[in-house]
């Protein structure tokens, strides 16, 4: 009886050796700053696509975006609005895991808090900081080569409509 156990121990091992586990998606922390920059050096048409974790619509439009982009030969840029180092920011990784994305940037708190605050309004302020008007989730900028506005909307059928 104790010998099947250790075959069976050794079957359960052997097996789950051979699992390819799933990598934790790399979040990456983005100013105000370091967005300005990425912008100014793409290689190609960009969607920028600005969502929080627990926003439902955002995630339900999350594959129609990668189809879009994928057909169209666009790149996609995904900020998060979630709280980076808090709860949130694990939620955004398990998010991400279930939609097997890679990366995505994550706003980074500290930097658009540097005093902390007790109001939060994320988006808005990150929004205000990079010279967009306030907006809500999801929302996508279709930008050009160049860094340049082609269309921003909260609907994703209207950057459709520019490709």
């Amino acid at each position: 009886m104790k010998s099947y156990f250790l075959v069976a121990f050794a079957i359960i091992l052997f097996f789950g050796s051979c699992i390819s586990k799933t990598e934790d998606p790399v979040i990456t922390k983005i100013t105000a700053e370091n967005y300005k920059n990425l912008t100014l050096n793409l290689k190609k048409k960009t969607i920028v696509h600005y969502w929080f974790s627990y926003c439902e619509p955002c995630i339900k439009e999350m594959p129609a975006l990668e189809k879009m982009a994928s057909e169209n030969n666009l790149d996609v840029l995904h900020i998060s609005a979630d709280k980076s180092d808090s709860k949130m920011q694990d939620n955004l990784s398990t998010v991400l895991k279930k939609l097997e994305m890679k990366t995505c940037y994550i706003v980074d708190f500290e930097d658009l808090y540097p005093g902390g605050t007790k109001f939060i309004a994320i988006q808005r302020d990150f929004a205000k900081k990079v010279g967009w008007p306030s907006f809500g989730s999801p929302y996508y900028i279709l930008l050009d080569k160049n860094g340049k506005t082609i269309i921003a909307a909260d609907e994703l059928s209207k950057i459709k409509e520019k490709l």
